[in-house]
Order: structure tokens, then sequence, then C-alpha cells
């Protein structure tokens, strides 16, 4: 049964309901049997690819090991870095569940959209960059409209408030979803979803 869901992040239920989505995801890929690792995709360098690293420093910052987060705003994860260090996580004989996080660009309807698909995703494929499929499952979230040709600079002048907004949704859903999978050691034993 798949697990993929679409909700807007002014939702005021938005935390939840994705939360909600990917614990099932996550349980119905065995997350349960297998550690869980974040691939925060992006860099700072850029406002609205600044998504991924913003989650990821969220996750880190609420508790989370650092082995299990890849890409926060002080080590990003990016085109230039993400084979060299995916490659020891997804080779690893206990591989890995892989949940990617990455911004995304699309129609002027679908900003602020916040996705969960139960598959990996094509980080850069929107830029024009040729990068290995990541994750076993994504979130993506819409931070500005697609423009062809003017997609890089469309993703450096995005506002960083609709970034930052995203990126907690997404962080808050996943620090709640993996609650019920497994508690990581040495964090809070709670987190209010606001």
């Amino acid at each position: 049964m798949a697990h993929d869901i679409d909700v807007h992040g002014d939702n005021p239920a938005a935390a939840r309901t994705l939360a909600h989505s990917l614990r099932h995801a996550l349980l119905a890929a065995g997350a349960r049997d297998r550690s869980v690792v974040f691939a925060c995709i992006g860099t700072d360098r850029s406002t609205g690819d600044a998504l991924g690293p913003l989650v990821g420093q969220w996750l880190v910052r609420s508790g989370y090991d650092r082995r299990q987060v890849l890409g926060t705003l002080e080590d990003p994860l990016h085109a230039l870095n993400l084979r060299e260090r995916l490659d020891p996580v997804t080779l690893h004989p206990t591989r890995p569940l892989v949940v990617a996080i990455d911004a995304a660009l699309g129609p002027h309807n679908s900003v602020g959209l916040i996705s969960l698909r139960t598959r990996g995703l094509r980080p850069g494929h929107g830029v024009g960059k040729s990068l290995p499929i990541v994750g076993d499952l994504a979130i993506t979230a819409t931070v500005n409209i697609a423009a062809g040709a003017y997609d890089a600079h469309v993703l450096q002048s995005t506002r960083l408030y609709v970034v930052q907004a995203l990126a907690r949704t997404i962080g808050v859903a996943c620090w709640d979803a993996m609650q019920a999978v497994t508690p990581p050691q040495d964090a809070p034993a709670s987190l209010v979803i606001a």
C-alpha cells in the first residue's frame, strides 16, 4: 500500500498529516528492523536549496545523532559530495532505510506543497544536474515556481521565510514519525507538533 501524500505547508495539520503518513511508510519499509538515515540534500549557498540542510539542522538540534542525519547547514549534502557521503551508507552490509529530503520547483499553485513519496528522488533534476536516485522514501517541498532556464536564479531568490517554515514542518513531522518507530537515544521524550 502506497503512503504517498501531498499536504500544503500552510495547513495547520500539515506536520501531523505528514508524520502519520511517514510513520506508516517507514514501518512498511521495515524501519523497525533497520536504522533510518535522513539524507537532507541541498546547500545554504542558495536560499531555496537550503530546505534540506535546514531540516537536517533541525533534526540534529532536536537530539538526533549526526550519524542519522546527512546534510546540515554546517555540513551540507549536495551535488559535489553526494556520492562520497551516501555510498558508505547505502553500500554498508546493514544498509539503513534512507529518507531523502530536498527542495523542488513547480507550478505556481504548488508552491508550499510538501510531498511524501514511497520511492527515492533524483536531486538536482530540476536544474539540469545528473545525479543518482537517493533514498527509499522521499520528502520534497515546492519552494518556488519552475522557470525553465532560470530555475537556478529562482532558487537563489526564494524567500527564506517560506523555506524555513516548510523545513520546520518537515522536521517536526520526521521527529514525530520516528518516535513511533524507534526513539533516538538521549533525545527528549516528546515534541509537541505546533
